[in-house]
């Protein structure tokens, strides 16, 4: 069924194609130089793609394997569509892919600990008829807009001096830079210009890059914006803003939604956003989310080599998006029901009433890593295919809209070793998270050391080739609950788990020195540290107080020249100070970065 569609499609598919090569006329050229028409064209597969948002984890990676540290890291760079980037999860073909854009639909036996329930597992491989030697992208400008706040200072910033040096590196003649940088104040670095014949001009405006103040994201932002759209009436091709960043804004709109915005406008109107991430503060959870939007992608930079290996690697890909507004249906056989997707950045899914759901994706992009997305079915229906798929995408070449239907294939007894690897990793992102939850949330580090323990012995009973990394992780964080969970065996010293960390005021009452908007840093140390947020002339200012807990109460000492108690509930990640007898109180969130 699949092939026969492929076939009634061919010549759309062709002019698919046609269209691409038609806009990289230095890329259709052959090995003697010549140039190809759509005839000469030969559609063969082999060139990989996958989503956008996160590619990798290695921030999370990073933070969990840190010698020096004595906590269990939270979960909020650790994603799954991040950690499937870092493993070439390309299905082996079932049909020829003819398009643009495909779904390789095959299916296995569920093998998952936390759904007990599901039966089916389910890979929908991406794959792409676009002939891997002929497609090459054309020349791009880059509008590099830089974080110079005072929480880059240091390695920080040095990552991302390399990480220019190597976008630099990778440029061709007709590639053009510009540089915005941000932090208290926000401008123009280095306007953009032609790559060829100015390489040390732009090697002495990235050395000269230097830290300044606090960090205005949403101006360094609409400015980067702002310089990409004027560039575009001048590139010799397209257009892309990559964005360099611990993504720790503290002045101006800090919210999600704020920067999201800000990048489906750009995307809307041509310009795509690559975040390269940095820092040991890198807050994953935002920039996951504003990579996750149409046009988007995310890499973390993390250690000396890390950015001339990733520009080497990835550069011509992380700017070639192949498609976007992918919408993939799963329509399940009679019997079956869909338990769950997997991979699908920010989680973006709908289910309708007929039990079918459908995953958006923003975009796909060319990448060394095949990518896909992941189902879970439950029950046991007698069809030969437990489900169907649809597919609508648009071109990002040229905006026109395709689509195409698939079977999955019946469960396969003996299914390929990247169907199964998939499982593992959906695995291992569920035990690791439900893990971290259980110490950090629930105070009970030997459920979370138990727990990752039996993880650790499925992987290694697995055979799964290229899970060295995972192992690694997997066993590291079970060492360290280990540890933590001596640490903790004290009930008191459980419940203070819950407390610790970051928080940023959501509203008060009764309490006039402290305001919506501003963060709360409780250390273990004891320490009761407020910072200013806002854009208001103190933002940034902090003062610090000492305080005492026990399991039912904070008092915060030396408050107002006076001791201050207050109750003290945590449910999730909001928590909330209360004193009933003053009638005061403080509703806070987490905030993981």
């Amino acid at each position: 069924m699949r092939q026969s569609i492929h076939r009634s499609i061919l010549l759309s598919s062709g002019a698919v194609i046609a269209a691409i090569l038609a806009a990289t006329p230095a890329a259709a050229q052959d090995a003697g130089g010549a140039q190809a028409d759509e005839e000469d064209v030969i559609i063969a597969t082999g060139v990989r793609i996958r989503q956008g948002g996160a590619q990798d984890v290695k921030h999370f990676r990073s933070i969990s394997l840190d010698s020096d540290a004595d906590d269990l890291p939270r979960a909020s760079s650790f994603t799954l569509e991040g950690l499937m980037g870092e493993h070439d999860l390309l299905l082996p073909a079932n049909a020829a892919c003819e398009q643009l854009f495909c779904i390789n639909a095959q299916s296995m036996a569920a093998n998952l600990p936390a759904e007990p329930d599901s039966t089916v597992f389910v890979g929908l491989g991406f794959e792409s008829g676009v002939d891997a030697e002929t497609y090459r992208a054309g020349p791009v400008s880059i509008i590099a807009t830089v974080d110079r706040s005072g929480s880059m200072t240091g390695e920080p910033l040095m990552r991302v001096k390399e990480s220019l040096r190597a976008v630099l590196g990778q440029m061709r003649e007709g590639d053009r830079i510009g540089i915005v940088v941000y932090g208290s104040k926000t401008n123009v670095h280095m306007p953009v210009m032609d790559v060829e014949g100015n390489r040390d001009t732009i090697l002495a405006a990235i050395d000269s890059i230097a830290i300044n103040g606090s960090t205005y994201m949403e101006a360094g932002m609409k400015l980067g914006y702002k310089t990409a759209m004027a560039e575009r009436e001048r590139s010799n091709g397209q257009t892309r803003m990559m964005l360099f960043s611990d993504e720790n804004a503290n002045v101006g709109d800090t919210s999600a939604n704020g920067f999201m915005a800000q990048a489906s406008r750009g995307a809307m109107n041509g310009v795509g956003l690559t975040s390269i991430g940095v820092g040991r503060i890198f807050d994953g959870r935002l920039a996951s989310k504003i990579s996750a939007v149409q046009g988007g992608n995310l890499f973390f930079v993390g250690s000396d080599g890390d950015a001339d290996a990733l520009f080497e690697k990835e550069f011509f890909n992380m700017v070639s998006e192949v498609a976007r507004d992918i919408k993939i249906t799963i329509d399940p056989a009679d019997g079956y029901r869909v338990a769950d997707v997997y991979g699908v950045p920010d989680n973006i899914l709908e289910r309708s009433r007929d039990g079918s759901v459908t995953a958006t994706i923003g975009s796909a992009f060319l990448s060394s890593n095949g990518g896909g997305i992941f189902a879970s079915l439950a029950g046991a229906g007698s069809a030969i295919s437990p489900a169907n798929i649809s597919i609508s995408y648009v071109d990002a070449r040229d905006g026109k809209r395709f689509e195409d239907v698939a079977q999955v294939a019946s469960v396969d007894a003996s299914p390929p070793a990247n169907l199964r690897k998939a499982q593992m990793l959906v695995d291992q992102y569920s035990t690791i998270t439900s893990a971290l939850d259980a110490f950090h949330n629930k105070g009970d580090a030997l459920a979370a050391q138990a727990s990752l323990a039996d993880l650790n012995e499925r992987m290694a009973a697995s055979g799964l080739e290229g899970m060295g990394e995972e192992l690694k992780l997997v066993s590291g964080l079970s060492e360290n609950a280990g540890k933590l969970a001596t640490v903790y065996r004290d009930p008191a010293q459980a419940k203070l788990r819950q407390v610790l960390g970051e928080w940023k005021v959501l509203s008060h009452r009764g309490l006039d020195d402290i305001s919506r908007g501003d963060f709360v840093r409780i250390t273990k140390y004891g320490e009761f540290i407020t910072e200013r947020g806002g854009n208001g002339p103190n933002s940034g200012d902090e003062f610090e107080q000492e305080y005492e807990i026990n399991k039912r109460q904070i008092l915060i000492k030396d408050y107002d020249a006076r001791d201050f108690a207050m109750d003290y509930t945590v449910n999730g990640n909001r928590m909330r100070l209360r004193n009933p007898i003053e009638g005061t109180m403080i509703l806070l969130e987490r905030d993981d970065s």
